[in-house]
């Protein structure tokens, strides 16, 4: 049975040569996929005629969903990274789309190097054009972000694409596509990146506190800042106390900060923060004590919830959440 193969990536000339390049290499004929075109889910089943062909993802369709369309753990997504400007995609903080209706988070600022996180983090093998002028140095480090950013990846210097598809072993026993990020092995305590240099790391965070809103967001500008190091990538769960009983979807790429409720916690995942940071020279000390000053104190966290919403609060207002626990017999 062939499998279905994908291409995904920013720099829409550079990815659409390879999977060109790619389609003649294995005679498959190239399809286009545009985020009008990317199947119904959310029961998406592989399509017999996708593992016939090349399918080129377009720049702004919605790669978790197109991915699982396809087959999800079973697709060969190969990601293709300019290596003249790999790190400068990730702290884009230009949007995906330029022009869209409100509400579509593709017109979010760092929407573009949240795609190209997503891109690289979901990957199987990810292959690096343009190299051949750029420095040693600076491929290793590009290459050890990479995998830290998803440990699992097969990581190649492009000369032949054929090659690129022949390398390294498949991976096996894996549930949801997802589970490549490196954040969510990080939280895992499964996080080994093959390729790895001094200048780049992956720390994890944890604190049973909630955040104070305002000294969260202080602690934000201070980490945009560098006062930690340069962060690149971070995500996770954390709670902000002005906002009790929501656990919440912690996502960061440069610049570009998405603090956004996923729903009810019944208070069995905690109170406080879970959250993997990766980037270039960072300072676990610094960083660990920007982020627990952003906690509450022993005092605020013994008035309780009844006090913390009366923090003075400047995080993006959320839309309404369902406060409405399941009933557990139910």
């Amino acid at each position: 049975m062939e499998t279905t193969i994908v291409t995904m990536g920013v720099c829409a000339p550079e990815r659409r040569s390879y999977a060109e390049r790619l389609a003649v290499a294995l005679d498959r004929p190239l399809h286009v996929a545009t985020r009008s075109s990317a199947p119904a889910l959310p029961h998406p089943r592989p399509r017999a005629t996708d593992a016939h062909v090349v399918v080129d993802l377009g720049t702004d369709v919605d790669l978790l969903h197109a991915v699982a369309a396809r087959g999800g753990v079973a697709v060969q997504a190969v990601c293709v990274v300019d290596a003249r400007h790999m790190i400068g995609d990730l702290l884009d903080e230009a949007p995906l789309v330029a022009s869209t209706a409100p509400g579509d988070s593709r017109g979010d600022v760092g929407a573009r190097a949240r795609q190209a996180a997503l891109a690289l983090e979901i990957a199987t093998r990810i292959v690096w054009v343009n190299w051949e002028a750029v420095p040693t140095a600076a491929l290793a480090v590009q290459m050890a972000l990479a995998s830290h950013l998803n440990p699992g990846a097969t990581l190649r210097l492009t000369r032949d694409p054929l090659a690129d598809l022949s390398a390294g072993v498949p991976r096996a026993h894996e549930t949801e596509v997802l589970e490549r990020a490196g954040w969510v092995r990080a939280l895992n305590d499964e996080h080994d990146p093959f390729m790895r240099d001094n200048r780049v790391s992956t720390l994890r965070y944890d604190q049973v506190r909630p955040f104070h809103p305002a000294r969260l967001q202080a602690a934000l500008d201070r980490l945009d800042d560098g006062a930690a190091g340069r962060l690149v990538r971070s995500a996770g769960f954390c709670r902000v106390a002005s906002r009790p009983g929501i656990l919440a979807r912690w996502e960061h790429v440069g610049s570009a900060m998405w603090i956004e409720p996923i729903g009810t916690d019944d208070g069995r995942m905690g109170l406080g923060q879970e959250i993997a940071f990766t980037g270039l020279d960072l300072s676990a000390p610094r960083l660990r004590h920007l982020l627990d000053r952003a906690a509450l104190t022993d005092d605020e966290l013994a008035a309780g919830p009844d006090a913390w919403v009366a923090f003075a609060d400047p995080l993006p207002v959320w839309p309404t959440v369902d406060l409405t626990i399941p009933d557990a017999t139910e």
